[in-house]
């Protein structure tokens, strides 16, 4: 593990604030929306299963090679150039797809090449920033990247519902806009002073899961953090398929109040992201992780059950809230606990085991949801699935209980809530007593 000191370079940590931006700025104009593109485009049930399924795994299984290969290389710029100006291209063609099956197709090119961004990404990241503040200069990212997808989102959702046209030309600007962000933000990266690594990983570059495996059993808690990552991410994916489904035909939302869903998100995420940037340098990763996975419980009860949009939007401010908290702690917990000239191998073996248990549970749903309502009909069978994801993450969540923090930290989560709500309370008094002096 390495040792925890010295500042990042400060032009360096801009432009990883600035390529997060404009990247999330482009990805928010249509990402969001995808799921519902391929509903539009008449996707039943096992379609989305595959939708879900199938990008999840691609992006997740090229993810091993291309992090392989650039710790073979020893530098992780060139892989985010590439791998960001292709996928923004691949925009363009999305606009021409006339079924969900083109579409996937499409995506999972998309996936494949953009796969190579990930792995450098978390490196260059873990490179940079020294593990003392990794937790709030990571929170910052986040932050930023954040704030300019929820821009674009809520843009995206407002230009979509004023173009009462065929599905393709609804989605064009959107699309548009994602291709032109990505391809500027593609090049930021390039201005970051990267020297080559002095501890280049030797061996071939092919897929490399027997030599991540090997290496695992010297990386304990990396190897505990795969297994947990595994159990949750099966049951939480068993409601992906169904979600898209659920407000585009059950509901019957709009564009703009999926927008809005998704702003309530972004914007409880963002309010939260800097305290608890700061938080998980200082209580540790394992309690906010905690948190994080035990809010996504009520996801699929809400779900399953709402009757409108308002209800729904409720739950959406608990994502945010549960997205606040794990974003601050995930990946900055993957970095902890990866070997530090390994990253690039080690980030893509995780997502890879990650996406491979999200296919899983996303393409089974597809199925068993399809299945079921010949039985039961639609609504019923997709509660059903809904309540086997939610109890399943129950089950999820307690298995994070199992992991081992690498590192000690000077508080606890208690405590810091505890000074929290002193601070709030010390205000509070102070008001009230200069409202009864005034």
């Amino acid at each position: 593990m390495e040792e925890r000191t010295s500042a990042p370079a400060n032009e360096d940590l801009k432009l990883l604030y600035a390529r997060s931006l404009l990247s999330s700025l482009g990805a928010g104009a249509a990402g969001p929306f995808m799921d519902v593109y391929a509903v539009r485009l008449g996707a039943s049930a096992s379609d989305m299963g595959w939708f879900q399924s199938t990008i999840n795994l691609f992006s997740n299984v090229f993810q091993l090679p291309w992090g392989k290969l650039s710790d073979k290389v020893g530098r992780r710029v060139p892989f985010l150039v590439v791998g960001s100006l292709v996928s923004a291209i691949l925009w363009i063609p999305m606009l021409f797809v006339a079924s969900a099956e083109q579409l996937i197709l499409v995506m999972v090119i998309q996936a494949i090449i953009g796969s190579m961004v990930i792995p450098a990404w978390a490196a260059l990241v873990g490179k940079i920033v020294p593990a003392s503040t990794r937790g709030m200069a990571t929170s910052s990212i986040n932050l930023w990247a954040t704030m300019g997808s929820l821009c674009s989102t809520l843009l995206s959702g407002y230009i979509m519902i004023t173009i009462a046209e065929t599905t393709n030309q609804i989605f064009l600007i959107p699309f548009l806009i994602a291709a032109v962000c990505g391809i500027i933000a593609s090049f930021m990266p390039l201005f970051i002073k990267e020297k080559p690594s002095s501890t280049r990983e030797g061996g071939g570059v092919l897929f490399g899961i027997f030599d991540v495996a090997k290496q695992m059993r010297y990386t304990p808690d990396f190897s505990r953090y795969c297994l947990v990552s595994v159990v949750f991410g099966f049951f939480m994916s068993l409601s992906w398929p169904l979600i898209s489904i659920t407000r585009v035909r059950i509901l019957g939302l709009s564009m703009l109040e999926i927008a809005l869903l998704l702003v309530t998100t972004g914007l409880v995420t963002t309010v939260l992201q800097p305290w608890l940037g700061r938080l998980v340098d200082r209580v540790g990763r394992k309690p906010l992780m905690i948190v994080s996975r035990a809010m996504l419980i009520f996801v699929p009860i809400f779900y399953a059950f709402s009757p409108n949009f308002y209800y729904l939007l409720l739950v959406h401010g608990i994502i945010g809230l549960s997205q606040a908290f794990g974003t601050a702690a995930l990946f900055t917990y993957l970095l902890d606990v990866a070997p530090e000239k390994h990253r690039g191998s080690f980030a893509a073996f995780y997502n890879l085991v990650n996406g491979s248990a999200l296919f899983a549970g996303s393409l089974l749903s597809g199925y068993l949801s399809d299945y079921l309502a010949t039985m039961v009909g639609v609504i019923l069978s997709m509660q059903i699935v809904y309540v086997i994801s939610a109890i399943g993450r129950v089950f999820g969540t307690l298995t994070f209980t199992t992991l081992r923090e690498p590192y000690k930290y000077p508080s606890t989560l208690k405590e810091e809530f505890r000074k929290t709500f002193r601070r709030m309370r010390k205000r509070i008094d102070e008001h009230a007593k200069n409202l009864s002096r005034s």
